[in-house]
């Protein structure tokens, strides 16, 4: 089973599984081209796993918020993958980062509130 240090059953890891599945961004980030550093991308390129044909490095989507945050304090997917919880950073630093938050609950909350009174 993967990821052990992140699920304590069989039955957790499949919860855990399709909540990281529904909290995945499914916003095209040239929406909004204000919000995101494209730089880094044209430097690195995406992040593309070995197993997949690429590198293993490059730039990935890293929720702010982790995940595992969001899956253990029953936060709704819909919030973790507001794009105010988004952040382009390289994959090397996201795999190190693991599990941890580097953003608050409510400092999220904050940045949801701002975002959508800016675009909607």
């Amino acid at each position: 089973m993967k990821n052990l240090h992140y699920a304590r059953s069989a039955t957790d890891y499949l919860k855990l599984k399709t909540y990281r599945s529904r909290c995945s961004f499914k916003f095209n980030l040239a929406t909004y081209p204000e919000e995101f550093d494209f730089t880094l991308i044209q430097e690195h390129g995406w992040y593309v796993p070995k197993n997949k044909g690429g590198t293993g490095t490059g730039v990935s989507r890293d929720h702010m918020l982790s995940v595992r945050f969001g899956y253990d304090n029953n936060i709704s997917p819909e919030i973790m993958s507001h794009p105010a919880n988004c952040k382009l950073i390289l994959q090397s630093e996201n795999a190190s980062k693991s599990s941890a938050c580097s953003i608050t609950l409510s400092e999220l909350e904050a940045r949801i509130a701002e975002w959508n009174k800016k675009y909607q």
